[in-house]
């Protein structure tokens, strides 16, 4: 009878172990939030930047982005890089680059910083351990477009509060049947994928700015990047009035094209 008991308990115990190695591994393949020790520069790069996710990708799960300040100013502003693995799901045509920003000024709850000017991206190799650092003149030429040294304006700032993961989509059913519009995805005979992210609240924090990809099943069953858009999606009363779309002549090197689009669509 006690043999009986002890196999029992034994295997009882192999089971329970087995049951906790599987939640263990399913709650850490899941991206919690960032983690790391700028979540300010974090929240200035995820308001700023196209094309990011939010976090990179490790061997088997979510990782936090790469942060790494450069340069402090006597008036606390801080420039730093951000960078993640990839844009996108590991799919033949995705983005991967670095960031240089600027952030004006930060406290415990909001970061300050100039919309538009305080950032510029660098082209990387896809899944590359070595990433091209940002030139001592691309580093300088951001300082003077945000007033290295001088003393801080920050009527001159966007104020956003502190975030540790990237928001969801408001409206994100209405926005995604618009894209299928604006795309005529309907008329695809293929399988195709929408990909869509928040970037950020206009001033008024009543409208805001998404960007993302439309994918499709090639020839060789692998999935293939159509078309990547930006859109500023219109709210009034509530509800989803209107989404301005515009397609980025390059990805890479789109931020002229995306000041004058959201001028032409009347962001404040």
């Amino acid at each position: 009878m006690k043999k009986k008991i002890s196999l029992f308990l034994g295997f009882l115990f192999i089971i329970l172990l087995l049951i906790g190695l599987i939640v263990f591994f399913v709650i850490r393949s899941f991206y919690r939030g960032y983690t790391g020790k700028y979540p300010d520069l974090y929240t200035v790069a995820l308001n700023s930047v196209l094309w990011t996710n939010g976090h990179s990708h490790g061997a088997d799960r979510s990782i936090n982005p790469k942060i790494e300040i450069i340069d402090e100013d006597e008036y606390g502003r801080t420039i730093f890089t951000y960078s993640e693995n990839y844009y996108g799901k590991g799919y033949d045509d995705v983005m991967t680059f670095s960031s240089l920003l600027v952030c004006q000024h930060a406290n415990k709850n909001e970061v300050f910083y100039y919309e538009d000017v305080n950032y510029t991206i660098k082209p990387q190799a896809s899944n590359s351990e070595k990433i091209e650092d940002f030139s001592n003149e691309e580093i300088e030429t951001l300082k003077e477009l945000n007033d290295w040294n001088d003393e801080l304006n920050l009527t001159k700032c966007i104020k956003k509060a502190i975030i540790k993961n990237k928001p969801d989509i408001p409206y994100k059913e209405e926005i995604e049947n618009k894209i299928v519009e604006e795309f005529d995805l309907d008329s695809y005979d293929k399988e195709y994928y929408i990909r869509e992210d928040f970037l950020t609240h206009d001033s008024n924090n009543t409208n805001f700015i998404i960007y993302g990809y439309v994918s499709s099943v090639a020839n060789d069953n692998k999935y293939q990047v159509d078309v990547f858009y930006i859109g500023l999606v219109e709210v009034k009363d509530n509800k989803l009035a209107k989404i301005s779309f515009f397609v980025p002549s390059n990805v890479y090197d789109c931020k002229e094209e995306f000041i004058e689009f959201k001028k032409a669509n009347n962001w404040v």
